[in-house]
């Protein structure tokens, strides 16, 4: 399973790579849905342990599987026989059964590489829960009703610092406790409203979930972070499609304006 992880590992950096480096010569903003799009594809070909190859062609055997058995201090076999032939040889016999454990291997090399990765993986795992764990005790006790959104519950909340979406299963909408003109409410709301109705928590938790299991790969963190921003260009994008010039200057604006006073929050509380 390893092996073929590595494999697919490195066949999605290439992928990866390339993107990363084509994105340093086109604007952010361009083809953000298409980014998001592919980032999504490759999370889910890194959470596919499947290795796809063409069949080669089939192979009969007839012959039963035999294995050979050297006594120490020979370069030449002694005796043919069958693993159950030489399962009882060794029962039988001390000396041998001592012989072939002292030349057995502690631990193959494959499964000990394969401990680390899953030991890797679930340390991953369990920070972004820890996470996730510790931002739903601060958000408790701090929400206060501010109403709904097409449907959504939508809270006061001063632990957050900025708008978010949350919530996989009662999904709310959670605004950082900031003065927000009726207009400014209603674009930031729109924005939320298009992350519930793409479901991009599921996608965020997909990236989580790839990144855990490529943990070794520096590739796979770079691509999850610059999924995230492509998700919230391409929401933007989403937000003020065949709208004007100008609702998408008012709009930039109130963004920007949301996220300073979230951050101007965040550091007066420290």
């Amino acid at each position: 399973m390893i092996s073929t992880l590595l494999i697919i590992s490195l066949s999605v950096s290439v992928v990866i790579l390339a993107v990363l480096i084509l994105n340093r010569f086109i604007d952010k903003r361009y083809m953000a849905k298409g980014k998001y799009i592919l980032w999504l594809v490759l999370a889910v070909r890194l959470l596919i342990p499947v290795n796809f190859t063409l069949p080669s062609a089939p192979v009969n055997i007839t012959a039963k599987e035999r294995s050979v058995v050297l006594t120490p201090g020979r370069l030449s076999p002694v005796a043919v026989m069958t693993e159950t032939e030489r399962v009882e040889r060794l029962k039988s016999d001390p000396k041998a059964a001592a012989s072939s454990a002292a030349y057995a291997p502690i631990m193959p090399f494959e499964r000990l590489l394969t401990i680390i990765w899953a030991i890797g993986a679930a340390a991953l795992l369990l920070y972004q829960l820890a996470k996730y764990w510790l931002f739903k005790l601060a958000v408790r006790g701090r929400i206060v009703r501010d109403g709904t959104y097409r449907g959504l519950p939508v809270y006061r909340c001063g632990a957050v610092e900025s708008p978010m979406m949350t919530g996989f299963f009662r999904p709310s909408i959670l605004l950082p406790e900031i003065e927000l003109t009726g207009e400014e409410q209603e674009i930031v709301l729109a924005h939320e409203y298009v992350h519930y109705r793409r479901k991009d928590l599921w996608y965020k938790l997909l990236l989580v979930a790839a990144n855990a299991v490529h943990w070794f790969n520096p590739l796979v963190y770079l691509m999850v972070r610059q999924a995230n921003r492509d998700l919230e260009y391409s929401c933007d994008d989403a937000v003020t499609r065949d709208k004007d010039m100008e609702f998408r200057k008012l709009y930039s604006m109130i963004i920007l304006k949301t996220m300073r006073r979230g951050e101007a929050s965040a550091k007066n509380e420290g």
